[in-house]
């Protein structure tokens, strides 16, 4: 670290010491050395636990994750941003009057960083439309949109569009994320939904079969399930929901585990009225799997016979 990124203590202690060293009160400058790591440590205590607090909640661990963060808020040294990822953790458990405070103190402070201020903003408008204002969610992100243009500014703005149920205004915002930012799997997403609720399902399934295989969250595998489910392909789609039920379900979405189980019961309820077997399913599957990749075989033989034919044609003897 540069010396004149050091807070003014940190300067005054540093000199201190050197000081003390090159006078011969190298025990007194032991002392301050010991008395100064000791500090570094207790202040540096809530950067500590936060970090702790956003691994267990990344790995799931909910509860675990909450004590840490509440370890490091409660802390005289709590830095802005700690404040405001606990806010942001508290808003996506949905206690909102809890995150509202932190959010707010978080977003008034003064700050060189400008990522810091806009990131704050834009929970700012999550908080208000979890609150049921969408109208000024909206107004607020697109207060900065211009100034601040980047994935999550577009992840949030296309999915408030999506909440308030003006879809093509959702895919109008939505096709310009996705050309910002094609390997956004949030963005694509929402792309995805603006399709899907207009109808226009081919568009929707496309993109969901280029990121189903890698996205952890339940709504891309909740929409592309209930497309199969239009489309007559009763195994995938029981696939897709079934997957979609396994997820963990975040409280920033419009869609609860309650709307996923309802649907996927309602999926194998018309199975079972159709005599739609799973694993049976899963047998024709695997059986026009393989018939296919016979025909391939065949078809890729036939073709390099045809190319070894046309090579003893020019033959000369």
């Amino acid at each position: 670290m540069k010396l004149k990124n050091l807070p003014v203590i940190d300067l005054i202690v540093i000199a201190g010491i050197f000081i003390l060293i090159y006078s011969g009160f190298s025990t007194v400058a032991n002392l301050l050395i010991g008395g100064y790591l000791i500090f570094t440590v207790y202040r540096n205590y809530p950067t500590l636990q936060a970090t702790k607090g956003s691994r267990a909640y990344n790995a799931g661990n909910t509860e675990v994750a909450m004590q840490y963060f509440e370890k490091a808020v409660n802390h005289r040294f709590a830095k802005p941003y700690i404040k405001s990822s606990y806010g942001y953790v508290l808003l996506r458990e949905g206690r909102l009057e809890e995150a509202e405070p932190y959010l707010k103190e978080a977003a008034n402070m003064k700050t060189r960083d400008e990522r810091f201020k806009y990131n704050n903003i834009l929970n700012l408008a999550i908080l208000a439309w979890k609150k049921g204002d969408v109208d000024k969610a909206l107004e607020t992100v697109l207060d900065i949109k211009e100034e601040y243009k980047n994935s999550i500014m577009y992840e949030i703005l296309g999915y408030l569009y999506i909440a308030k149920g003006d879809y093509e205004k959702a895919l109008e915002v939505n096709k310009e994320a996705f050309e910002y930012n094609k390997d956004d799997n949030v963005i694509t997403d929402n792309l995805a939904q603006s399709y899907y609720f207009l109808g226009k399902y081919d568009e929707a399934e496309a993109l969901y079969e280029g990121i189903i295989d890698y996205v952890k969250f339940p709504e891309a595998h909740y929409y592309y399930g209930i497309i199969l489910w239009k489309k007559g392909d009763y195994l995938s789609a029981y696939e897709a929901l079934e997957n979609a039920t396994r997820l963990k379900n975040s409280f920033l979405s419009i869609v609860d585990k309650e709307m996923i189980l309802s649907k996927f019961e309602a999926l194998k309820e018309e199975m079972a009225a159709k005599h739609l077997d799973v694993e049976t399913l899963k047998e024709d599957r695997k059986r026009l799997d393989e018939e296919k990749e016979e025909e391939e075989r065949l078809e890729k033989e036939k073709k390099e016979e045809l190319i070894d034919d046309k090579k003893n044609e020019y033959k000369v003897d």
